[in-house]
């Protein structure tokens, strides 16, 4: 059986996420103003993020149920991240709608029906 819409639309906005952190990272990379230890660790932070949230969407694929708490953690931990550093507003609140957006969804009761075995 196919994962419930919402699940769907949910992992690829955490794909989305994952993708736009990446290319969050490139712009970073053409600015001499930004030193090269700050872009170290920017394009880090961003593609270990990137893979947690790439690797844990496609577990909730495989319904793992295990994941989702996880993944609720790893963005929360990203949200606090992104307000202690404060980013800025562009991209870093598209992340934070598109984040919403797939906690929510990833949490709906058909989610949650689906990945618990519930039908």
């Amino acid at each position: 059986m196919a994962p419930p819409k919402p699940l769907r639309i949910a992992v690829v906005l955490w794909w989305v996420v994952a993708l736009l952190l990446v290319l969050q990272t490139a712009p970073a990379w053409f600015d001499p103003a930004i030193g090269t230890r700050v872009r170290v660790i920017n394009t880090v932070v961003g593609v270990v993020l990137a893979a947690v949230y790439l690797g844990l969407g496609a577990l909730l694929f495989r319904r793992r149920g295990w994941a989702r708490p996880v993944l609720s953690a790893v963005a929360a931990a990203h949200l606090l991240l992104m307000v202690v550093s404060s980013p800025g507003f562009g991209i870093p609140m598209l992340l934070l709608a598109l984040g919403v957006a797939g906690t929510v969804l990833m949490w709906a009761q058909q989610s949650s029906d689906w990945l618990t075995g519930e039908r």
